[in-house]
């Protein structure tokens, strides 16, 4: 394949998902914002929970101003908003595909990337925390995925442990990172030199054990003793994870009570998404209640952000076991081409990759899923397995759903 094919095929790729994550997005009731592509320095240097400012990439204005190229949008959009104070309503629902910038240390990869996710400000419940992870995991299987899993954690669960410890900045740091990691070999010689009570200091060399199927995970916590606000996180945690399972997504879940999200505005929930075949999230989100007080006002909300490039990527090495890059093709008698076109835009209007062509030129026909053949005599749908004859459009779409199959959400 000539490099300009592969370059096309990426684009095309990269559009085709943005497209259908906006479509299922807007399927939940988000409306599409954008943000500005640059923002004021102090926006994300004077947020204490914010991005790290050495991944920021500065400019400086005319007026000597120094501002930030979009390194993130959940902070500027919640600052507009509060902005807005008196005018919101309880609930908002918005989505975006925008760019965003951060320097990167590492060999080869891009400073500047795509992404596409929600905001959902509303009361923090389990009802809408489980609502958006089912909207995290539908958008995932949308894109074609078939093994998605859903960690989720609960970032107030660390912060809920170590709230009344007498250790130091540089310390909580140092045992985030050993928990992220599953370091279990250093988390107890760690912990054994820090100030903590014995008791919180056995559930945190425990956490990164904490990970698994939730009946599992939680069955484990019952024999642990925490505070009654750890307590209460983990009832928050269980009741989300108890709709989540109502939506049918018992296989794609899993709970890490050692996932600890680098974005430090996370406060409660968070989670990650995993495809298969590809070995990093190509989808991290969660709750962030407390964002908005750094602009002087409570406005609750969850989201998560999807990077396209690294679903792109991920969809890349799936579709290397993919035969068809063609649906159906529709070859025809001439005196059938009213009824091939008209088959051929209503398979069009359901979202397939449909082509058509005369019977005669039909020698070098395109590879494709299935194939309609439309004669005087009769209409067939025809695939590797079998010749089936339909006599309208509402049986071939029957065929057609009978040998595609429904996506199954249920164990």
């Amino acid at each position: 394949m000539l490099y300009s094919e592969i370059l096309g095929n990426e684009h095309e790729k990269h559009e085709k998902i943005i497209g259908t994550l906006g479509k299922r997005f807007t399927t939940y009731g988000y409306k599409r914002i954008k943000t500005s592509a640059f923002e004021q320095y102090d926006l994300y240097s004077n947020v204490r929970t914010s991005i790290n400012q050495n991944e920021m990439i500065k400019v400086i204005d005319y007026t000597g101003e120094v501002l930030v190229l979009r390194p993130d949008v959940t902070i500027p959009l919640t600052q507009q908003l509060v902005q807005l104070n008196d005018n919101l309503p309880e609930e908002m629902r918005y989505y975006y595909v925008q760019e965003v910038f951060r320097q990167t240390f590492q060999e080869n990869e891009r400073i500047g990337k795509t992404q596409a996710g929600v905001e959902f400000y509303c009361k923090s419940s389990p009802a809408s925390d489980a609502e958006t992870i089912m909207l995290a995991c539908h958008a995932l299987r949308d894109v074609g995925f078939t093994d998605v899993k859903i960690e989720i954690g609960y970032a107030g669960f660390f912060n809920e442990l170590i709230a009344d410890s007498d250790i130091t900045a540089e310390q909580t740091v140092e045992l985030k990172t050993l928990i992220q990691a599953k370091n279990v070999v250093e988390i107890g010689p760690f912990l054994q030199r820090l100030s903590i009570d014995p008791s919180i200091k056995e559930v945190l060399e425990q956490l990164p054990l904490l990970y698994g199927a939730p009946e599992v995970v939680f069955e484990r916590l019952q024999n642990l003793q925490v505070s009654e606000s750890a307590q209460d996180a983990i009832k928050y945690l269980q009741r989300t994870c108890d709709i989540v399972e109502l939506y049918g997504l018992k296989k794609h879940i899993v709970i890490d009570l050692g996932l600890i999200n680098h974005m430090g505005y996370y406060s409660g929930i968070i989670f990650q998404g995993y495809v298969e075949n590809f070995g990093k999230p190509v989808l991290m989100g969660g709750r962030y209640d407390a964002l908005s007080e750094e602009f002087g006002m409570k406005l609750p909300a969850i989201g998560f952000a999807c990077e396209i490039e690294s679903l792109v990527k991920a969809s890349s090495s799936r579709e290397k076991k993919e035969r068809y890059s063609i649906d159906v093709t529709v070859i025809y008698e001439e005196s059938r081409i009213k009824y091939a076109i008209d088959i051929t835009n209503e398979l069009r209007e359901r979202d397939y990759r449909v082509i058509s062509k005369p019977m005669k030129d039909a020698e070098n026909q395109t590879d494709s899923l299935y194939t309609i053949q439309l004669t005087e005599q009769q209409n067939k749908l025809v695939d590797q397995e079998e010749v089936k004859e339909f006599i309208d459009f509402k049986q071939l779409l029957e065929l057609i759903a009978s040998k595609k199959g429904v996506p199954e959400w249920i164990i």
